[in-house]
């Protein structure tokens, strides 16, 4: 009986199963005590009924104190029919059920060192009344027997719902950083798409605004427009490869990097030399470095119209190197710059020194004796 009530007092109180096996207990336990103990109006046997009395609606008030979250309720429940359950045994030996419960209720419900003082209450009762009545002694050993066995299963069951309490929090947690995560990927993955697609409309306007500045040329000295008109059809055709191109970068099947090198190296007029253990990088070192050698052949056709172009890819051990050279072979004025040198933002190096950066590379650019250089490296 002892066991089965401590098992069942330990189960809980907010599920209605749980409640009734709780109820259940304590009627058992309530109708083994009346049957066995003498119960009556006077004397012992009224003192007996008292106590009956007392430990039934102590552990009625800690069921609804538990069921409620009600502490003090709690407390005062677990404290009343552990004394009064402690004072039965003398009439009752089968009252210390209400003992133990009481230092199960306790570990259950608070630290160590609080519960100790509340699971006493039952012992002390059990020691005064032995003292009054003058009974055996051995009652005193057995309600010790009693509190260590409920106080055990208590701390026990404590330990167990706090782990479960951590368990739970740390799941609610790492869902949370999935989220983030998640959260973090998509923002990501909106940016990339986002600056794919502004570098190849910036790049594709920037090389068809040159061409119609050429086709009003033409246009107005009189000559033949339809070669400048092809042109113009290439680069929207060119922009729309690039587009898709940005799409298959997402998508981890773009060509390889020396071959998306070589395919922008002739369709801008530029030399290009490649060296070193060539091999596939990633779509994100590949896009990167493209984009660089990009924008460095623009600002050629923007800022160094007619310079010469040279491009240098090397596959180093641990990392690719980039580098894109323009040597105009002459000092150039004001007059000689393309209409589209005062065009764009200004953000161009900067954006590609960004792009490079997030991979854990760097980027240098600056003159040179006779042009410009632009050299990025990207571990790979």
């Amino acid at each position: 009986m002892l066991v089965i009530a401590l098992n069942e007092s330990a189960a809980g109180v907010r599920h209605p199963l749980a409640l009734g096996l709780n109820l259940a207990s304590l009627g058992a336990l309530v109708l083994g005590i009346a049957t066995r103990a003498h119960l009556g109006l006077g004397g012992g046997p009224l003192a007996a009924l008292l106590l009956l009395v007392g430990s039934t609606a102590g552990w009625i008030g800690w069921l609804v104190g538990r069921g409620r979250d009600v502490p003090w309720l709690t407390a005062v429940s677990i404290a009343t029919f552990g004394l009064a359950g402690g004072a039965l045994t003398v009439f009752a030996p089968l009252a210390l059920v209400f003992v133990g419960v009481a230092a199960l209720g306790a570990a259950m419900a608070w630290d160590p060192h609080v519960a100790a003082w509340i699971a006493l209450s039952g012992p002390v009762a059990m020691a005064i009344t032995v003292a009054a009545t003058g009974t055996s002694n051995d009652y005193l050993g057995a309600g010790a027997a009693a509190v260590i066995a409920g106080g055990a299963m208590g701390f026990s069951r404590r330990q167990s719902l706090r782990a479960a309490a951590r368990a739970a929090e740390t799941q609610v947690s790492e869902a949370r950083a999935e989220a983030e995560r998640a959260r973090a990927e998509l923002l990501a993955g909106r940016n990339h798409l986002a600056r794919e697609l502004h570098d190849v409309l910036a790049h594709t306007l920037s090389a068809l605004s040159l061409r119609l500045e050429a086709l009003d040329a033409v246009v107005t000295s009189g000559g033949d427009a339809r070669r400048e008109l092809d042109l113009v059809k290439r680069l929207v055709r060119d922009g729309l490869d690039e587009a898709r191109g940005a799409v298959r970068a997402l998508r981890e099947d773009s060509p390889s990097l020396e071959d998306a090198l070589t395919i922008l190296a002739r369709d801008r007029g530029a030399a290009l030399d490649v060296s070193g253990q060539t091999r596939r990088v990633g779509p994100d070192v590949g896009l990167a470095l493209y984009r660089v050698a990009q924008e460095a052949l623009t600002n050629v056709v923007k800022h160094a119209p007619g310079a010469t172009a040279k491009m240098s890819l090397v596959f180093a051990d641990g990392s690719v190197c980039l580098a894109v050279m323009d040597e105009y072979g002459g000092v150039h004025s004001e007059a000689d710059r393309s209409p589209l040198s005062g065009a764009g933002g200004g953000y161009g190096i900067q954006g590609i020194k960004e792009r490079i950066l997030l991979l854990g590379g760097r980027v240098e650019a600056g003159p040179t004796e006779n042009g410009w250089r632009v050299h990025a490296e990207v571990p790979a």
